[in-house]
């Protein structure tokens, strides 16, 4: 083979390995976008959630004036509430700083991964807690409500409404985080799966 053959030959293998090189950064980024994408919204969700918490709690004490005007045990309930609005904000500072900190251009893809583990985990807490919770203070909270506004009196259409929409609680709640937030973690953990199965090969 002529050194002019040998030297074409050469050049036309640097620049396929140069085209290679090009392609698979193009598909690392591809990977990283998808991932980038599903955590801002991820972010942009926990820091709705870090400015309304105390908001959140103050709305409901106002939607519960009849509460403060009955006096008594009645003031209590609406200011648990307030209290768990206030003792949730440090979380959601906290949750919020967590997935700020995931840097997908600068960490390995198993730091990530267990970051966003660690995040989901307290989610999945959080939702198994709040269901539970959730339906035991809204039915107090409709007991209350009803014997303040209707005494004894049975009032089936209202008892029935009322159990409802404390059972709707209990599907309500997966289905919004599952919308919220584990939709997007599954879009983060999908693409840090195909990233790291890239990078193996």
């Amino acid at each position: 083979m002529e050194p002019e053959e040998v030297k074409k030959m050469w050049q036309e293998v640097d620049l396929l390995k140069e085209k290679q090189q090009i392609s698979d950064h193009k598909i690392k980024e591809m990977l990283k976008n998808q991932g980038k994408t599903a955590l801002a919204k991820l972010i942009r969700t926990a820091n709705f959630y870090r400015f309304v918490m105390i908001p959140l709690g103050l709305l409901f004490c106002l939607l519960s004036y009849q509460f403060f005007e009955a006096g008594g045990y009645y003031i209590i309930y609406p200011l648990i509430f307030m209290l768990i609005c206030i003792l949730m904000e440090p979380l959601e500072i906290y949750l919020y700083r967590l997935l700020k900190g995931i840097d997908f251009a600068h960490m390995p893809v198993k730091e990530v991964s267990e970051k966003i583990l660690k995040y989901q985990n307290i989610l999945r807490k959080c939702e198994m807690y709040g269901i539970v919770m959730g339906i035991i203070y809204l039915s107090i909270w409709y007991y209350l409500y009803y014997k303040l506004t209707i005494g004894s009196e049975i009032v089936w259409g209202l008892i029935i409404f009322m159990i409802a929409m404390s059972a709707a609680v209990g599907f309500l709640v997966p289905v919004a985080y599952k919308k919220l937030y584990y939709n997007h973690i599954n879009q983060i953990r999908e693409s840090l799966k195909e990233l790291k199965e890239f990078e193996a090969c």
